[in-house]
């Protein structure tokens, strides 16, 4: 017989797991002058937030399936460019603390796959598992706050650009469309010729994102014409380097992964029961039947 979940529309939710818990953990250290502690001092706001905006878009999407994503470590792209990235500050050690309670507690207590592979941002894991297993899925939405990630929108792939978990806008072709003037796979090239200030990706100077939209048009999106168009030709060296750091990249090792590994309802009841009591969860103890729904586990002791 068939689980609830195979008799749903297969709904595979991709989760970001560092813009998830970033956006998630400082929301709540705006609000709360000390954050969240264990008596032992260890803290939990950041993994608290991240569990309840997670369990919250589980249950919106209806997702089937659920795959987080994170850096391993590493990074191609800066051994390309020593610049990449380099405006980035430096997380505390709190921070990264609770990263690991996320991926070595919370996920496996909920049954949720984990993806991280050292050398490779996170974005192009995403990238790849989007278009190997598009096909396998009746949707796939990418919950992230990286408009980096908008170049894997296409038909059946569809981003969740969260910023609070009041404000998340989904993104189809026609909203990126909208937002940035040019089609999800024109992106890279878009951020080749303006930059991406998030990424410390100068653009070639003169050449904004509205002057980048009419230069792509003018040369029908096709980057060898782009490259000789006068106001790009001098710097066409600039432009060249930066593709290469801002187009995602298929990754060979994530093709082995099968539907069958992100199907939620992997986890048990008694290992969500001791997540919530290890790390004084108290309020998601009395969400626990819908958190168990949610995540496809079954009560036994019903």
């Amino acid at each position: 017989m068939k689980t609830p979940a195979e008799q749903s529309p297969k709904r595979l939710l991709i989760v970001d797991a560092l813009a998830l818990f970033h956006r998630s953990r400082n929301a709540l250290l705006r609000t709360m002058k000390e954050g969240m502690r264990l008596p032992d001092g260890t803290p939990t706001t950041g993994s608290f937030g991240f569990c309840n905006n997670l369990l919250s878009f589980l249950k919106k999407t209806e997702a089937t399936h659920c795959l987080v994503v994170y850096d391993a470590g590493g990074n191609f792209r800066k051994q390309q460019s020593e610049e990449y990235k380099a405006n980035r500050a430096k997380n505390s050690e709190d921070f990264y603390r609770e990263m690991e309670i996320v991926k070595r507690h919370i996920l496996p207590a909920f049954g949720i796959k984990t993806l991280g592979i050292k050398g490779v941002e996170a974005d192009d894991v995403i990238y790849t598992v989007s278009r190997t297993m598009e096909n396998q899925f009746d949707e796939i939405l990418i919950l992230t706050c990286d408009q980096d990630i908008l170049q894997c929108v296409r038909p059946g792939v569809k981003v969740l650009l969260f910023n609070s978990a009041k404000n998340t806008k989904m993104m189809g072709e026609e909203e990126v469309k909208e937002k940035l003037g040019v089609m999800p796979e024109h992106i890279p090239m878009l951020k080749a010729l303006s930059g991406d200030s998030s990424d410390n990706i100068r653009g070639i100077r003169g050449i904004g994102n509205k002057t980048a939209v009419k230069i792509l048009e003018e040369c029908e999106f096709n980057w060898e014409h782009v490259l000789m168009h006068k106001k790009v030709n001098i710097n066409s060296d600039i432009a060249k380097e930066n593709l290469e750091l801002t187009k995602s990249v298929t990754v060979s090792s994530v093709f082995t992964l099968s539907p069958t590994d992100l199907l939620l309802g992997a986890g048990t009841y008694q290992q969500v029961d001791i997540l919530f009591d290890k790390f004084h969860f108290e309020s998601f103890k009395k969400r626990r039947a819908s958190i168990l729904k949610t995540l496809n586990i079954n009560d036994s002791r019903k």
